[in-house]
């Protein structure tokens, strides 16, 4: 889909389906051959491939060359834990052209936002959707800190017996993972956004040709480096929480085999006293006793209790 944002009085006017050559902003969202072709002749630029677009070296994906800029960073999908959307976006002086693969939310927030202001350029359109798309990456941090948090107070707050629930526990290690997961989406889009900031530092005059936006780019890198070293804290409190839970499965483990343990070792004396006076010799002193079955049984007895004071005063019980 190509939506073309004409300058009018009262704002910016999207244009759907249409590819204007006076356009401030032209937006192609999952370009058929036929849009790519058409943007391409009606423009006179080259878009990026698919392929291009989700390289990993920055000399695909930052371009400084016959006086524009093509810049290539990682958008927050829709879907928690669909991979990054990459948006390219071209930059000139009376032009910006992004594109991008699937509908984004911080694309459809600056489209609302330029419908009333006329005098939005080009370059104020670029850092408007980085900063959408900085703004998202920071509210879905802040939801993931909050979910990690309660899952915490249910870890340490549990009973043991709902600890050691399998359904419990196999439930809150796929949550971990699948926050894991977000974090990791997330990281991803903040390290292209980190590259991105280096960019823009190295050719400001054209990206951000006033004072006041200069200021702006060192505000973007800066919240950039915070929302990374929060994504960096909050995947390290996953790692720490699954290694606690983890750690107390394996504690009430080891606590219930020393229980089992201990409870076979009170009985061992007894089961040596029966398994002595259930051999089938012909001749056996005491099988002829009177009162034979009444010490063997007080014999046990008195084994078992001896061995589970001396547990009592390890003290292992």
């Amino acid at each position: 889909m190509i939506v073309s944002a004409v300058a009018t009085p009262t704002g910016l006017q999207a244009l759907e389906g249409h590819v204007e050559r006076d356009a401030v902003w032209v937006d192609v969202s999952a370009p058929t051959t036929a849009e790519r072709v058409a943007v391409e002749h009606a423009l006179g630029v080259v878009l990026p491939s698919r392929v291009r677009m989700r390289a990993i070296e920055p000399s695909d994906q930052l371009i400084a060359a016959s006086g524009r800029l093509e810049m290539t960073f990682s958008g927050v999908a829709t879907g928690r834990s669909d991979p990054p959307v990459p948006i390219a976006c071209i930059l000139t002086g009376s032009q910006l052209i992004t594109v991008h693969d699937s509908r984004l939310n911080p694309l459809d927030t600056t489209r609302d936002f330029i419908s009333s202001h006329p005098q939005a350029a080009p370059h104020d359109i670029f850092l408007m959707i980085v900063e959408e798309t900085i703004d998202e990456i920071g509210d879905r941090l802040e939801q993931l800190g909050g979910q990690i948090d309660a899952i915490a107070a249910d870890i340490f707050g549990g009973r043991p017996a709902e600890r050691r629930s399998t359904k419990r526990v196999h439930a809150l290690i796929k949550e971990l993972g699948r926050y894991g997961t977000q974090i990791m989406r997330l990281q991803e889009s903040l390290a292209s956004l980190q590259r991105l900031g280096v960019f823009i530092d190295q050719h400001h005059e054209q990206v951000v040709p006033h004072l006041s936006g200069r200021r702006g780019d060192l505000a973007l890198r800066a919240d950039v480096r915070a929302l990374s070293e929060f994504a960096d804290a909050v995947d390290s409190k996953i790692d720490f929480l699954l290694n606690a839970m983890l750690g107390m499965i394996a504690l009430d483990q080891n606590q219930i085999m020393m229980v089992l343990s201990l409870t076979a070792a009170m009985f061992l004396p007894a089961t040596l006293i029966s398994s002595i006076f259930g051999m089938n010799f012909a001749v056996m002193p005491g099988l002829s006793w009177h009162h034979g079955f009444l010490m063997s049984i007080a014999a046990m007895v008195i084994a078992s209790l001896v061995v589970w004071l001396i547990f009592r005063w390890r003290p292992w019980i």
